[in-house]
Protein backbone atom coordinates (compact mmCIF):
# COMPACT_ATOMS: atom_id res chain seq x y z
CA UNK A 1 0.00 0.00 0.00
CA UNK A 2 1.70 3.20 -1.30
CA UNK A 3 1.59 5.46 2.15
CA UNK A 4 2.31 8.92 2.84
CA UNK A 5 3.37 10.59 6.10
CA UNK A 6 2.84 13.85 6.94
CA UNK A 7 5.40 15.12 9.86
CA UNK A 8 4.04 17.94 11.57
CA UNK A 9 6.16 18.61 14.25
CA UNK A 10 6.45 22.19 12.85
CA UNK A 11 3.21 22.32 11.35
CA UNK A 12 2.09 23.04 7.95
CA UNK A 13 1.07 25.57 5.68
CA UNK A 14 1.07 25.78 1.91
CA UNK A 15 3.86 26.36 0.73
CA UNK A 16 5.87 23.99 2.91
CA UNK A 17 3.15 21.49 1.50
CA UNK A 18 4.00 22.26 -2.01
CA UNK A 19 7.50 22.13 -1.11
CA UNK A 20 7.64 18.82 0.39
CA UNK A 21 5.48 17.35 -2.19
CA UNK A 22 7.56 18.56 -4.84
CA UNK A 23 10.45 16.48 -3.68
CA UNK A 24 8.54 13.26 -3.16
CA UNK A 25 7.43 13.36 -6.76
CA UNK A 26 9.70 15.05 -8.59
CA UNK A 27 7.11 16.93 -10.04
CA UNK A 28 8.15 20.39 -10.79
CA UNK A 29 7.83 20.35 -14.19
CA UNK A 30 4.03 18.67 -14.33
CA UNK A 31 2.60 21.10 -11.48
CA UNK A 32 3.83 24.13 -13.83
CA UNK A 33 2.30 22.64 -16.72
CA UNK A 34 -1.07 21.88 -14.64
CA UNK A 35 -1.36 25.07 -13.16
CA UNK A 36 -0.72 26.71 -16.79
CA UNK A 37 -4.21 25.55 -17.31
CA UNK A 38 -5.85 27.31 -14.53
CA UNK A 39 -6.07 30.72 -16.77
CA UNK A 40 -5.16 32.36 -14.26
CA UNK A 41 -2.21 35.19 -14.92
CA UNK A 42 0.23 37.52 -13.22
CA UNK A 43 2.76 35.74 -11.05
CA UNK A 44 5.98 33.33 -11.30
CA UNK A 45 5.90 30.56 -9.46
CA UNK A 46 9.42 30.60 -7.04
CA UNK A 47 10.87 27.56 -6.63
CA UNK A 48 14.43 27.09 -4.70
CA UNK A 49 16.78 25.23 -2.40
CA UNK A 50 16.33 26.73 1.18
CA UNK A 51 18.74 26.14 4.44
CA UNK A 52 16.61 26.30 7.37
CA UNK A 53 18.68 25.56 10.67
CA UNK A 54 21.10 23.40 8.70
CA UNK A 55 17.95 21.52 7.26
CA UNK A 56 17.61 21.48 3.33
CA UNK A 57 14.67 21.58 1.45
CA UNK A 58 12.36 23.30 -1.23
CA UNK A 59 11.10 26.56 -0.54
CA UNK A 60 8.21 27.73 -2.67
CA UNK A 61 6.71 31.67 -2.91
CA UNK A 62 4.43 32.85 -5.28
CA UNK A 63 5.67 36.57 -6.70
CA UNK A 64 4.27 39.26 -8.55
CA UNK A 65 5.19 38.64 -12.42
CA UNK A 66 8.77 39.92 -13.55
CA UNK A 67 9.85 41.00 -9.61
CA UNK A 68 10.83 39.25 -6.35
CA UNK A 69 7.65 40.81 -4.62
CA UNK A 70 5.23 38.44 -3.00
CA UNK A 71 1.96 38.25 -4.38
CA UNK A 72 0.47 38.19 -1.13
CA UNK A 73 1.79 41.72 -0.23
CA UNK A 74 -0.19 43.39 -3.15
CA UNK A 75 -3.69 43.48 -3.80
CA UNK A 76 -5.90 41.26 -5.02
CA UNK A 77 -6.18 43.01 -8.94
CA UNK A 78 -2.76 40.91 -9.30
CA UNK A 79 -5.75 38.35 -9.87
CA UNK A 80 -6.14 37.68 -13.64
CA UNK A 81 -8.44 35.63 -15.96
CA UNK A 82 -8.84 35.43 -19.69
CA UNK A 83 -11.09 37.71 -21.31
CA UNK A 84 -13.95 35.42 -21.89
CA UNK A 85 -13.89 34.86 -18.18
CA UNK A 86 -14.36 37.69 -16.57
CA UNK A 87 -18.12 38.61 -17.07
CA UNK A 88 -18.29 35.04 -15.40
CA UNK A 89 -16.66 35.32 -12.58
CA UNK A 90 -17.23 39.27 -11.69
CA UNK A 91 -19.45 40.53 -9.22
CA UNK A 92 -20.51 43.56 -7.32
CA UNK A 93 -19.53 44.00 -3.94
CA UNK A 94 -21.25 47.36 -2.63
CA UNK A 95 -22.61 45.47 0.58
CA UNK A 96 -20.47 44.74 3.80
CA UNK A 97 -19.33 41.27 3.75
CA UNK A 98 -16.58 39.24 6.23
CA UNK A 99 -13.43 38.87 4.98
CA UNK A 100 -11.31 35.66 4.98
CA UNK A 101 -7.83 36.47 6.27
CA UNK A 102 -5.23 33.79 5.30
CA UNK A 103 -2.27 33.67 8.09
CA UNK A 104 0.04 32.04 5.66
CA UNK A 105 3.71 32.17 7.39
CA UNK A 106 5.70 34.21 4.42
CA UNK A 107 2.74 36.96 5.68
CA UNK A 108 5.76 37.61 8.52
CA UNK A 109 8.30 38.10 5.98
CA UNK A 110 10.96 36.44 7.85
CA UNK A 111 13.74 35.47 5.44
CA UNK A 112 16.50 32.81 5.58
CA UNK A 113 19.37 34.15 4.03
CA UNK A 114 20.53 30.70 2.81
CA UNK A 115 18.72 30.85 -0.70
CA UNK A 116 20.31 28.94 -3.16
CA UNK A 117 20.47 30.33 -6.71
CA UNK A 118 19.31 27.65 -8.75
CA UNK A 119 15.80 28.91 -9.33
CA UNK A 120 13.24 27.60 -11.62
CA UNK A 121 11.42 30.26 -12.10
CA UNK A 122 8.40 30.02 -14.86
CA UNK A 123 7.28 33.23 -16.38
CA UNK A 124 3.12 33.42 -16.94
CA UNK A 125 1.25 35.63 -19.12
CA UNK A 126 1.41 39.12 -17.93
CA UNK A 127 -1.45 40.44 -19.59
CA UNK A 128 -5.12 41.20 -18.75
CA UNK A 129 -5.32 41.88 -14.99
CA UNK A 130 -8.80 42.04 -13.47
CA UNK A 131 -9.70 44.51 -10.48
CA UNK A 132 -11.70 42.22 -8.30
CA UNK A 133 -11.19 42.96 -4.70
CA UNK A 134 -13.75 40.16 -3.10
CA UNK A 135 -14.52 36.69 -4.87
CA UNK A 136 -16.84 34.44 -3.44
CA UNK A 137 -16.76 30.86 -2.68
CA UNK A 138 -18.79 30.65 -6.09
CA UNK A 139 -16.16 32.68 -7.86
CA UNK A 140 -13.53 30.20 -7.03
CA UNK A 141 -15.26 27.26 -7.50
CA UNK A 142 -15.68 28.59 -10.93
CA UNK A 143 -12.10 29.21 -11.09
CA UNK A 144 -11.58 25.64 -10.53
CA UNK A 145 -14.39 24.03 -12.46
CA UNK A 146 -13.30 26.23 -15.54
CA UNK A 147 -9.22 25.07 -15.36
CA UNK A 148 -8.19 22.76 -17.77
CA UNK A 149 -6.57 20.16 -15.21
CA UNK A 150 -7.93 16.96 -13.90
CA UNK A 151 -11.11 16.03 -12.51
CA UNK A 152 -9.19 14.28 -9.78
CA UNK A 153 -7.25 17.66 -8.73
CA UNK A 154 -10.25 19.63 -9.30
CA UNK A 155 -12.06 17.44 -6.56
CA UNK A 156 -9.40 17.68 -3.94
CA UNK A 157 -9.22 21.65 -4.01
CA UNK A 158 -12.87 21.93 -4.28
CA UNK A 159 -12.72 20.37 -1.07
CA UNK A 160 -9.70 22.22 0.41
CA UNK A 161 -11.65 25.18 -0.29
CA UNK A 162 -14.77 24.06 1.11
CA UNK A 163 -12.91 23.77 4.53
CA UNK A 164 -12.28 26.81 4.39
CA UNK A 165 -15.13 29.01 3.30
CA UNK A 166 -16.62 26.91 6.07
CA UNK A 167 -14.77 27.49 8.99
CA UNK A 168 -14.72 31.61 7.66
CA UNK A 169 -18.39 31.20 7.32
CA UNK A 170 -18.68 29.76 11.44
CA UNK A 171 -16.12 32.30 12.60
CA UNK A 172 -18.39 35.51 10.96
CA UNK A 173 -21.84 33.67 11.58
CA UNK A 174 -22.62 33.61 7.70
CA UNK A 175 -23.47 31.50 5.36
CA UNK A 176 -20.92 30.21 3.55
CA UNK A 177 -21.73 31.37 -0.12
CA UNK A 178 -22.43 35.25 1.83
CA UNK A 179 -18.53 34.65 2.73
CA UNK A 180 -16.60 36.96 0.39
CA UNK A 181 -13.27 35.64 -0.11
CA UNK A 182 -10.09 38.35 0.66
CA UNK A 183 -6.53 37.38 1.41
CA UNK A 184 -7.36 33.40 0.86
CA UNK A 185 -8.89 34.29 -2.39
CA UNK A 186 -6.25 35.96 -3.91
CA UNK A 187 -3.66 34.53 -5.72
CA UNK A 188 -1.03 33.66 -3.82
CA UNK A 189 -3.83 31.21 -1.60
CA UNK A 190 -5.44 30.23 -5.08
CA UNK A 191 -1.91 28.46 -6.65
CA UNK A 192 -1.25 27.40 -2.96
CA UNK A 193 -4.15 25.38 -2.88
CA UNK A 194 -4.51 24.26 -6.18
CA UNK A 195 -0.84 22.92 -6.32
CA UNK A 196 -1.19 21.05 -3.20
CA UNK A 197 -4.45 19.10 -5.05
CA UNK A 198 -2.53 18.56 -8.36
CA UNK A 199 0.71 16.76 -6.88
CA UNK A 200 -1.67 14.82 -4.62
CA UNK A 201 -3.57 13.78 -7.70
CA UNK A 202 -0.29 13.38 -9.16
CA UNK A 203 1.13 11.26 -6.24
CA UNK A 204 -2.17 9.30 -5.40
CA UNK A 205 -1.38 7.46 -2.49
CA UNK A 206 -3.54 4.69 -0.99
CA UNK A 207 -3.22 5.87 2.23
CA UNK A 208 -2.59 9.17 4.24
CA UNK A 209 -0.94 9.43 7.89
CA UNK A 210 -0.38 12.66 10.13
CA UNK A 211 1.61 12.96 12.91
CA UNK A 212 -0.71 14.96 15.69
CA UNK A 213 -0.01 18.33 14.31
CA UNK A 214 1.92 20.70 16.14
CA UNK A 215 0.61 24.29 16.51
CA UNK A 216 2.52 27.71 18.21
CA UNK A 217 0.77 29.82 21.24
CA UNK A 218 0.74 33.08 21.69
CA UNK A 219 -0.65 35.68 19.49
CA UNK A 220 -0.41 36.71 15.59
CA UNK A 221 -1.29 40.31 14.37
CA UNK A 222 -3.28 40.50 10.75
CA UNK A 223 -5.95 42.73 9.61
CA UNK A 224 -8.48 41.64 12.16
CA UNK A 225 -5.94 42.72 14.75
CA UNK A 226 -4.36 40.48 17.48
CA UNK A 227 -5.55 37.35 17.27
CA UNK A 228 -5.12 34.08 19.33
CA UNK A 229 -3.12 31.38 18.19
CA UNK A 230 -4.98 29.43 16.85
CA UNK A 231 -6.67 31.66 14.60
CA UNK A 232 -9.90 31.36 14.86
CA UNK A 233 -10.41 30.02 10.76
CA UNK A 234 -7.80 27.39 11.74
CA UNK A 235 -9.53 26.78 15.31
CA UNK A 236 -12.71 26.18 13.69
CA UNK A 237 -11.45 23.32 10.95
CA UNK A 238 -9.60 21.68 13.66
CA UNK A 239 -13.04 21.39 15.36
CA UNK A 240 -15.21 20.34 12.35
CA UNK A 241 -12.62 17.89 11.16
CA UNK A 242 -11.73 16.40 13.87
CA UNK A 243 -8.30 17.10 13.51
CA UNK A 244 -5.40 16.33 15.89
CA UNK A 245 -3.37 18.90 17.46
CA UNK A 246 -1.09 20.07 20.26
CA UNK A 247 0.24 23.21 21.19
CA UNK A 248 4.22 23.18 21.50
CA UNK A 249 6.36 26.09 22.88
CA UNK A 250 6.62 28.13 20.09
CA UNK A 251 5.17 31.77 20.41
CA UNK A 252 3.76 32.03 17.09
CA UNK A 253 1.45 30.55 14.55
CA UNK A 254 2.68 27.20 12.96
CA UNK A 255 -0.60 26.09 10.99
CA UNK A 256 -2.58 28.07 9.15
CA UNK A 257 -6.50 27.91 7.84
CA UNK A 258 -4.74 26.69 4.42
CA UNK A 259 -2.10 24.15 6.48
CA UNK A 260 -5.17 22.63 8.21
CA UNK A 261 -7.67 22.26 5.48
CA UNK A 262 -4.92 20.33 4.21
CA UNK A 263 -3.98 17.93 6.43
CA UNK A 264 -8.01 17.21 6.79
CA UNK A 265 -8.54 16.85 3.83
CA UNK A 266 -5.76 14.23 3.24
CA UNK A 267 -4.99 12.71 6.62
CA UNK A 268 -7.23 9.43 7.49
CA UNK A 269 -5.57 8.70 10.75
CA UNK A 270 -3.08 10.57 13.04
CA UNK A 271 -0.37 9.04 15.10
CA UNK A 272 2.83 7.58 14.38
CA UNK A 273 4.42 6.43 11.12
CA UNK A 274 3.76 2.56 10.39
CA UNK A 275 6.51 0.26 9.57
CA UNK A 276 6.95 0.65 5.81
CA UNK A 277 9.92 0.63 3.10
CA UNK A 278 11.02 4.27 2.48
CA UNK A 279 11.14 5.15 -1.33
CA UNK A 280 11.11 9.19 -1.05
CA UNK A 281 11.28 12.01 1.63
CA UNK A 282 10.22 15.49 0.87
CA UNK A 283 11.22 18.41 3.13
CA UNK A 284 9.30 21.71 2.64
CA UNK A 285 10.55 24.94 3.83
CA UNK A 286 9.03 27.77 5.54
CA UNK A 287 10.09 31.61 5.92
CA UNK A 288 8.90 31.64 10.09
CA UNK A 289 12.00 32.10 11.77
CA UNK A 290 10.74 30.06 15.09
CA UNK A 291 14.34 29.27 16.79
CA UNK A 292 14.61 25.61 14.66
CA UNK A 293 14.10 24.41 11.44
CA UNK A 294 10.61 25.79 10.03
CA UNK A 295 10.14 22.40 7.87
CA UNK A 296 7.28 20.21 6.80
CA UNK A 297 8.89 16.65 6.40
CA UNK A 298 6.62 14.18 3.72
CA UNK A 299 7.60 10.53 3.74
CA UNK A 300 6.08 8.31 0.50
CA UNK A 301 6.99 4.60 1.36
CA UNK A 302 4.65 0.93 0.87
CA UNK A 303 3.55 -0.74 3.95
CA UNK A 304 4.15 -4.15 2.62
CA UNK A 305 2.47 -7.70 3.36
CA UNK A 306 4.62 -11.11 3.55
CA UNK A 307 4.98 -11.81 -0.04
CA UNK A 308 5.18 -8.45 -1.09
CA UNK A 309 2.17 -7.62 -2.35
CA UNK A 310 0.71 -3.89 -0.91
CA UNK A 311 -2.54 -4.40 1.40
CA UNK A 312 -5.26 -2.10 2.30
CA UNK A 313 -8.01 -2.70 4.34
CA UNK A 314 -9.61 0.01 4.17
CA UNK A 315 -12.14 -0.53 0.92
CA UNK A 316 -15.58 -0.56 0.95
CA UNK A 317 -17.72 -1.43 -1.86
CA UNK A 318 -21.22 -0.12 -2.60
CA UNK A 319 -23.84 -1.90 -4.93
CA UNK A 320 -27.55 -1.31 -6.14
CA UNK A 321 -30.09 -2.63 -7.85
CA UNK A 322 -31.43 -0.77 -10.55
CA UNK A 323 -34.38 -1.33 -12.96
CA UNK A 324 -35.88 2.14 -13.72
CA UNK A 325 -32.71 3.84 -15.94
CA UNK A 326 -30.73 3.99 -19.09
CA UNK A 327 -27.06 2.80 -19.42
CA UNK A 328 -26.58 6.65 -20.50
CA UNK A 329 -28.07 7.67 -17.23
CA UNK A 330 -25.91 5.58 -15.84
CA UNK A 331 -22.63 6.85 -17.66
CA UNK A 332 -23.28 9.99 -15.75
CA UNK A 333 -23.78 8.50 -12.69
CA UNK A 334 -20.29 6.89 -13.09
CA UNK A 335 -18.13 9.99 -13.96
CA UNK A 336 -19.68 11.83 -11.42
CA UNK A 337 -18.99 9.22 -8.85
CA UNK A 338 -15.74 8.71 -10.10
CA UNK A 339 -15.18 13.13 -10.26
CA UNK A 340 -16.04 12.55 -6.14
CA UNK A 341 -13.40 10.39 -5.70
CA UNK A 342 -14.39 6.86 -6.07
CA UNK A 343 -11.55 4.09 -6.74
CA UNK A 344 -13.92 2.35 -9.45
CA UNK A 345 -17.11 2.43 -10.93
CA UNK A 346 -18.86 -0.29 -13.17
CA UNK A 347 -22.36 -1.68 -13.80
CA UNK A 348 -23.81 -4.75 -15.68
CA UNK A 349 -26.92 -6.11 -16.80
CA UNK A 350 -28.91 -8.28 -14.29
CA UNK A 351 -32.49 -9.88 -14.40
CA UNK A 352 -34.35 -9.13 -10.83
CA UNK A 353 -37.20 -10.88 -9.52
CA UNK A 354 -40.35 -11.12 -12.23
CA UNK A 355 -37.51 -10.96 -14.48
CA UNK A 356 -37.49 -7.31 -14.96
CA UNK A 357 -34.21 -6.69 -16.55
CA UNK A 358 -31.87 -3.91 -14.63
CA UNK A 359 -28.20 -2.97 -13.82
CA UNK A 360 -26.46 -3.59 -10.99
CA UNK A 361 -24.13 -0.52 -10.32
CA UNK A 362 -21.14 -0.92 -7.57
CA UNK A 363 -18.53 1.34 -6.85
CA UNK A 364 -15.30 0.61 -4.95
CA UNK A 365 -14.19 3.74 -2.30
CA UNK A 366 -12.33 4.59 0.82
CA UNK A 367 -14.65 3.83 3.94
CA UNK A 368 -14.33 7.64 4.56
CA UNK A 369 -15.55 8.06 0.83
CA UNK A 370 -18.37 6.03 1.37
CA UNK A 371 -21.20 8.47 3.08
CA UNK A 372 -20.59 11.55 0.28
CA UNK A 373 -20.73 8.61 -2.50
CA UNK A 374 -23.94 7.43 -1.14
CA UNK A 375 -25.46 10.72 -1.68
CA UNK A 376 -24.53 10.95 -5.14
CA UNK A 377 -26.36 7.56 -5.62
CA UNK A 378 -29.28 8.30 -3.82
CA UNK A 379 -29.55 12.12 -5.40
CA UNK A 380 -29.02 10.69 -9.25
CA UNK A 381 -30.64 7.38 -9.43
CA UNK A 382 -34.02 6.25 -8.72
CA UNK A 383 -33.18 3.36 -6.23
CA UNK A 384 -34.14 3.74 -2.83
CA UNK A 385 -31.89 1.25 -0.83
CA UNK A 386 -27.99 0.18 -1.30
CA UNK A 387 -25.35 -2.17 -0.09
CA UNK A 388 -22.24 -1.51 1.47
CA UNK A 389 -19.63 -3.53 3.05
CA UNK A 390 -16.04 -3.50 3.89
CA UNK A 391 -13.32 -5.47 1.47
CA UNK A 392 -9.76 -5.98 1.67
CA UNK A 393 -7.59 -5.85 -1.37
CA UNK A 394 -3.69 -6.72 -2.17
CA UNK A 395 -2.10 -4.09 -4.90
CA UNK A 396 1.27 -4.87 -7.19
CA UNK A 397 2.89 -1.41 -6.40
CA UNK A 398 3.11 1.11 -8.74
CA UNK A 399 4.12 4.42 -9.81
CA UNK A 400 3.69 7.02 -12.45
CA UNK A 401 6.56 7.67 -14.95
CA UNK A 402 6.54 9.40 -18.19
CA UNK A 403 7.83 8.06 -21.41
CA UNK A 404 9.19 10.01 -24.31
CA UNK A 405 8.14 9.21 -27.89
CA UNK A 406 8.32 10.76 -31.12
CA UNK A 407 4.99 12.59 -30.07
CA UNK A 408 6.20 13.78 -26.87
CA UNK A 409 6.18 12.41 -23.76
CA UNK A 410 2.97 9.91 -22.49
CA UNK A 411 1.87 9.32 -18.58
CA UNK A 412 2.26 5.69 -17.83
CA UNK A 413 2.00 3.77 -14.97
CA UNK A 414 5.13 1.59 -13.72
CA UNK A 415 3.42 -2.13 -12.03
CA UNK A 416 6.17 -4.14 -9.93
CA UNK A 417 5.16 -7.81 -8.93
CA UNK A 418 6.21 -9.66 -5.97
CA UNK A 419 8.81 -11.36 -8.13
CA UNK A 420 10.44 -8.14 -8.99
CA UNK A 421 9.04 -7.83 -12.97
CA UNK A 422 7.88 -4.32 -14.29
CA UNK A 423 5.61 -3.52 -16.53
CA UNK A 424 4.23 -0.49 -18.13
CA UNK A 425 1.04 1.07 -19.39
CA UNK A 426 -0.08 3.98 -20.87
CA UNK A 427 -2.69 6.28 -18.71
CA UNK A 428 -5.55 7.06 -21.09
CA UNK A 429 -6.35 9.91 -20.37
CA UNK A 430 -2.57 10.86 -21.53
CA UNK A 431 -3.10 9.23 -24.96
CA UNK A 432 -6.05 10.94 -25.29
CA UNK A 433 -4.90 14.12 -24.86
CA UNK A 434 -1.96 13.49 -27.40
CA UNK A 435 -4.52 12.35 -29.90
CA UNK A 436 -6.80 15.11 -29.33
CA UNK A 437 -3.71 17.63 -29.41
CA UNK A 438 -2.03 16.38 -32.26
CA UNK A 439 -5.14 15.27 -34.28
CA UNK A 440 -4.45 11.41 -35.02
CA UNK A 441 -5.37 8.22 -33.88
CA UNK A 442 -5.34 7.10 -30.52
CA UNK A 443 -3.34 3.41 -32.31
CA UNK A 444 -0.89 6.03 -33.44
CA UNK A 445 -0.34 7.48 -30.42
CA UNK A 446 -0.19 4.01 -28.95
CA UNK A 447 2.21 2.57 -31.66
CA UNK A 448 4.34 5.61 -30.67
CA UNK A 449 4.05 4.92 -26.53
CA UNK A 450 5.26 1.05 -27.64
CA UNK A 451 8.13 2.38 -30.04
CA UNK A 452 9.37 4.54 -26.85
CA UNK A 453 8.68 2.09 -24.71
CA UNK A 454 11.25 -0.25 -26.66
CA UNK A 455 14.17 1.92 -26.49
CA UNK A 456 14.27 1.98 -23.05
CA UNK A 457 14.37 -1.71 -22.97
CA UNK A 458 10.68 -1.97 -20.40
Amino acid sequence: MKTLYFDCANGISGNMTIGALLEVCDGEQYLRTELDKLGVRGYDLKVVKRDSYGINGTYVEVLKTGTNTPVDALPDEMMGMRPHDRSQVHHDHDHEHPHIHEHEERHEHHRHSHDHEHHHDHIHDHGHHHEHEHRTYGDIRLIIEQSGITDGAKQLANSMFHKVAAAEATVHGRPIDEVHFHEVGALDSIVDIISVAILMDYIQPDHVISSVVSDGHGTIRCAHGVLSVPVPATSAIYKSEQVRFKQIDIPTELVTPTGAAIISTFAEQYGLMPEMNISEIGVGVGSREIGGPNTLRVILGEVMEAGGAAHNNDIMVINSNIDDSTGEELGYVMEKLMRAGALDVSYAPIFMKKNRPAYRLEVICRTGDRSGLSEIIFEETTTIGIRYYPVQREELVRSKVAVNTELGPIEAKKVCTAGGCEYTYPEYESMREKAAELGVSMKSVRAAFEKGLGKLGK
